[in-house]
């Protein structure tokens, strides 16, 4: 089997597990509170261990070697994302926006390279539409540095998502975007 039909294929799964899990976490009257500015779990800091794929590369400098769907990758990452403002740019619903701050260490087969370690820092903007569910979209730069944090490599990194409250103060949370194409994660979310 093909690496793009198995990592397809992984997309797909971890779609699926998601969809069932939000269906089965969200009551059926489950009450629409995106026009609450302040009805979501109150936190300073969402902290989240995750597991990431990517399944897609642009050539990020003169040497790059892989092509758009070879070597793809997989690894663990770890999001801090901190709460600026709540409610965010639009005061009458229920938004916030948070620094986040990533880091991300995936297998790499490029160059001689085994390993790559990602260090993200962006924005992110939630939307909270029922006590349970809430969206994101965040985006910023993505530093490259690969197994002797040699030759970095400057990116943008790009995804949107969504969380599953699985009790008070976690959630389930899944991201789709680039670089990394999917990633599966626990937000914890701490302080008030």
């Amino acid at each position: 089997m093909s690496p793009r039909a198995t990592n397809a294929g992984a997309c797909a799964l971890g779609f699926a597990v998601f969809s069932g899990l939000a269906t089965l976490a969200v009551p059926a009257n489950a009450k629409n509170l995106i026009r609450d500015p302040m009805a979501h779990p109150v936190y300073a800091v969402e902290l989240e261990p995750q597991l990431v794929s990517a399944l897609w590369h642009r050539r990020f400098s003169h040497w790059r070697t892989s092509k758009a769907f070879e070597d793809p990758e997989l690894g663990v990452g770890f999001r801090a994302t901190i709460e600026m403002e709540d409610p965010a740019f639009v005061p009458t619903i229920n938004n916030n926006v948070g620094l986040t701050l990533g880091l991300v260490f995936t297998s790499c087969d490029c160059r001689e390279f085994g390993f790559q370690t990602n260090v993200l820092v962006g924005a992110q903007w939630s939307f909270w539409f029922t006590e349970r569910l809430s969206a994101f979209a965040e985006a910023g730069p993505v530093l490259r540095l690969y197994d002797a944090l040699l030759e970095p490599d400057l990116d943008l990194f790009s995804h949107i998502g969504g969380r599953v409250l699985v009790g008070k103060d976690i959630a389930l949370t899944l991201r789709l975007g680039y670089p990394h194409s999917l990633a599966l994660g626990a937000s914890f979310f701490v302080g008030d």
